[in-house]
């Protein structure tokens, strides 16, 4: 199992981020985590004449177990990218690495069309990513061809208007009335044919 997850992990990075320091400082900063060490990288940028020969480029290689000791680093992380973003690189440093979200959306989508209409709903409560994926209309369209016999082209035509989820907790009654509206708006445009 850990050799399929590991192709989850794209060319070992684990998390890669960069971005500038916080005000006042203008220094650029990046931080990447692979699945063997952390490195730690510093552009200082200086706007202040004669300074910028004295202002070189810098970076710090650790393995995990060092980076979750060295306090000046993590400050370092603290301070240009915020807590959150320190105590996940330090819960993946430990090696709890969350590989579902690494799993490609057309995958999730697939797996979780499986799932009973109740586990959709709560599974959609999670965290954004399954929030999105359990209202997505290719999810939907997936539950809607699993559990209906035949899906006509009238039926696709009309869930590109209402969505797919929305055709799923239709009744056939209303779904019927809104099949037969669509038929009569596309005899008027004269586009039925």
């Amino acid at each position: 199992m850990a050799t399929s997850m590991a192709s989850l992990v794209r060319d070992g990075v684990l998390l890669e981020m960069a971005d500038q320091a916080p005000a006042p400082s203008k220094d650029y900063c990046q931080l990447l985590i692979t699945t063997r060490e952390v490195i730690w990288r510093w552009w200082r940028i200086t706007l202040r004449k004669g300074d910028e020969r004295r202002c070189f480029p810098g970076e710090t290689r650790e393995p995990h177990d060092d980076f979750l000791h060295d306090e000046k680093v993590q400050g370092e992380v603290r301070r240009v990218f915020g807590e959150p973003t320190l105590e996940h690189a330090l819960r993946l440093c430990r090696g709890q690495v969350d590989f579902i979200t690494r799993v490609p959306k057309p995958m999730l989508i697939f797996l979780v069309s499986y799932l009973e209409l109740e586990d959709i709903s709560q599974l959609a409560q999670t965290n954004r990513l399954f929030r999105e994926i359990c209202n997505s209309d290719e999810l939907w369209e997936h539950v809607y061809e699993r559990h209906c016999e035949n899906v006509t082209e009238e039926m696709r035509e009309l869930a590109k208007e209402v969505g797919w989820k929305s055709m799923f907790f239709t009744n056939k009654l209303q779904l019927q009335v809104q099949l037969r509206r669509q038929r009569g708006r596309l005899g008027k445009d004269g586009s039925g044919d």
